[in-house]
């Protein structure tokens, strides 16, 4: 599990913080709603169920072992909970038209999941190849891209000319394109997310 998300649930299962929970429930609930609704075909049923998912991660905080991403673990949970709703509503649901209800078939809402996980396995990647960059072309990369620093402001914090920070930069967005050369397809709309603000 990526060093974030270790952070986060650490907070919430070791410490019960409920600000930490608070902040975890207020980033994912909006776009889980919408992943819910899309299986059920009910945004009501979707918010009772991610309302669940929440409750079970709070009340489990101290069992619950993820693996992969609190993101994910998230995703894959809110997919069980709406698929066991559609399986003990089923009999309602076949007497309503299938316009009426346009929700996911099982298999796309597993593609979904696999997309998802694939991209935690990409940001840990991501990690990785950030932790191995010489040290003050990581820091530089760090100010520019965690920041929000500007060559500028990183020229004037550094005591270094503007020109050598944007080396930095480029050898790094060099050194990182290179580590994702494998899945190149894939890293380049990662990558250009990475760097939008450069």
């Amino acid at each position: 599990m990526p060093d974030l998300d270790h952070i986060l649930f650490d907070q919430i299962s070791e410490r019960d913080d409920q600000k930490m929970f608070e902040h975890v429930f207020h980033t994912y609930y909006s776009p889980l709603c919408v992943f819910a609704t899309g299986i059920t075909g009910r945004q009501e049923d979707a918010k009772d169920i991610v309302n669940d998912c929440f409750l079970e991660l709070w009340n489990k905080r101290k069992s619950i072992v993820i693996k992969t991403s609190l993101k994910s673990y998230l995703y894959i949970s809110v997919r069980n909970l709406a698929l066991n709703h559609l399986r003990k509503s089923r009999k309602q649901v076949e007497l309503q038209s299938v316009s009426a209800y346009p929700f996911y078939k099982e298999e796309e809402i597993t593609s979904q999941i696999e997309r998802l996980l694939k991209l935690d396995d990409l940001e840990l990647r991501l990690k990785h190849s950030i932790d191995a960059l010489p040290q003050q072309c990581r820091y530089i990369f760090y100010l520019n891209r965690y920041e929000q620093m500007s060559y500028k402001e990183i020229a004037q914090k550094l005591n270094l000319s503007v020109g050598t920070v944007k080396t930095q930069i480029a050898r790094a967005l060099k050194n990182l394109r290179a580590d994702f050369e494998d899945v190149k397809q894939v890293s380049q709309v990662f990558l250009l997310h990475l760097v939008r603000h450069f």
